[in-house]
């Protein structure tokens, strides 16, 4: 029947093939004859997703938050404790300051290099403030104050006045190259301010700037 159409006859012959072949090779793996066995490739193609396939998200990691953390020391000055009794006072031990003002070594009069707090007056008719927070800790205040030797004028007069509790308690003023005391009781005192200026005189307007010195504040 395969003479009849020439397709019919190549398959026939190579069905008859095929299963020659797979009669051989199992013979020959039964008998080892040494002959080669038939060895059979399967391939798989794994498809690479689309590029319009929407990328797997990765899980959100849940944020804590962390309550047992201390808390952290307020920045605003604190009252004065008992324990700077009897040593000099710097910057950081005042309260309340004006802006540029800053601890250094002044030359005052015939003090060469003196410890102390100084800054700057540049008119007359305003003042710069400085304020302490006693707390009832103390009994007594004293200070000494004057004008810089490197001040731009030299026709100015410093004016130093204390207030506690919001009352007027003392003010002394001092010319260049004099040097002026301050000494009062302060008990029961919580809040007392150090007022610095320039007393109002001729030479007012005319002159440069003062650098005001205040040196051996000492709380007792």
């Amino acid at each position: 029947m395969w003479g009849t159409r020439g397709g019919n006859r190549t398959f026939g012959v190579g069905l008859l093939a095929g299963a020659l072949l797979l009669a051989a090779g199992c013979g020959g793996a039964a008998e080892g004859s040494g002959q080669p066995t038939a060895t059979v490739t399967v391939t798989t193609t794994v498809e690479a997703p689309s590029a319009s396939s929407p990328p797997t998200e990765a899980p959100s990691t849940p944020v804590v938050s962390d309550d047992s953390s201390e808390p952290t020391d307020s920045a605003t000055p604190v009252a004065l404790a008992a324990d700077v009794a009897g040593r000099p006072l710097v910057l950081s031990n005042i309260f309340k300051y004006p802006d540029g003002w800053k601890d250094g070594r002044y030359d005052v009069a015939d003090r060469k290099q003196a410890t102390g707090i100084g800054g700057t007056l540049s008119a007359c008719g305003y003042d710069e403030t400085l304020e302490l927070r006693l707390a009832n800790n103390f009994g007594r205040l004293k200070l000494e104050f004057g004008q810089s030797n490197s001040s731009e004028s030299s026709d100015l007069e410093l004016v130093v006045r204390i207030d506690t509790n919001g009352q007027y308690r003392d003010q002394k003023s001092v010319k260049l190259n004099q040097i002026a005391a301050i000494d009062l009781p302060v008990p029961k005192v919580n809040a007392l301010k150090i007022i610095v200026s320039l007393k109002n005189t001729a030479a007012c307007g005319t002159s440069g700037a003062v650098e005001a010195v205040l040196m051996n504040m000492v709380l007792s």
